[in-house]
């Protein structure tokens, strides 16, 4: 696998396909191994750029003292300036997808089109009560409570707030595979702590009008870690955004309904 050096980390990625380049931004915790259902029909069609986030593996300085998500953005840019790409669609999803909002909005001259998914403008960590946007307490708990459990335990912690219950039920190969490879290369404490680090401070509100590329917003509507009010509110915010709803899909929807999101996401970026 490709390393480059990117600010101050090494960082694995991988270029598949030809054609306009796509940067694909996996979430908190994810490697670029996330997008394994992505990566083979998007590359007949785009040059597309996975990589692991600062916090993943050898991409996690063990000196941090918490990340950002302009830091983030940074990194991504920098792969890009590294690969002699000066222009690409940009696909985050959750924490990618805030990363992604904000290459868009400090870089915007390094974006073609947009893709957000099931991400959010701003986090609250006061959120009030029945604010349709907060996920519920017992969600957020088990997430984090994953850090002091042991591998196997919270990898399928993680199947109950990222995937709908429908599928889980109904795709238990599916499940094992994306238990096995959660517990292939684990993440350490301190890249963990350091995304959510940056995730806890994130907020583009005020921003998103300066957003001018466009923009697809993709979201399942059974996602219990980020409710798809969130976005609805991007979508509100994101002038001409485009919004889709992926219909019983969770958190990871773009594993629940890869062949429905992975055209939708192509046609919307050729049109562009």
């Amino acid at each position: 696998m490709p390393t480059a050096t990117i600010n101050d980390i090494s960082v694995n990625y991988e270029v598949n396909g030809s054609g306009d380049p796509l940067l694909l931004v996996m979430g908190l915790g994810g490697r670029l191994e996330g997008w394994r259902y992505q990566v083979p029909p998007l590359s007949q069609h785009f040059q597309v750029i996975t990589f692991n986030n600062r916090g993943v593996g050898a991409e996690a300085p063990s000196d941090m003292d918490g990340y950002t998500m302009t830091q983030l953005a940074t990194d991504a840019v920098g792969l890009l300036d590294h690969l002699a790409i000066e222009r690409a669609h940009v696909w985050g999803i959750s924490m990618g997808g805030m990363i992604a909002q904000h290459i868009v909005i400090n870089h915007p001259e390094r974006v073609h089109g947009l893709v957000l998914g099931c991400t959010l403008p701003q986090y609250e960590a006061n959120p009030e009560p029945g604010d349709a946007r907060a996920a519920e307490p017992w969600v957020l708990e088990l997430m984090l409570s994953g850090v002091m459990k042991a591998p196997a335990d919270s990898m399928r912690d993680s199947v109950r707030f990222n995937f709908s219950d429908v599928f889980a039920a109904n795709h238990p190969n599916i499940i094992e595979d994306y238990i096995a490879e959660g517990l292939r290369e684990r993440m350490p404490l301190h890249g963990f702590m350091g995304q959510w680090n940056a995730i806890i401070n994130h907020t583009t509100l005020e921003r998103l009008h300066q957003i001018t590329a466009p923009t697809l917003i993709q979201h399942g509507d059974a996602d219990r870690l980020v409710p798809i009010a969130n976005g609805r509110l991007l979508a509100e915010h994101i002038k001409h955004a485009q919004f889709q709803i992926i219909p019983g899909a969770g958190h990871v929807y773009f594993m629940e309904q890869p062949e429905l999101v992975n055209n939708s996401v192509r046609e919307f970026l050729q049109s562009v």
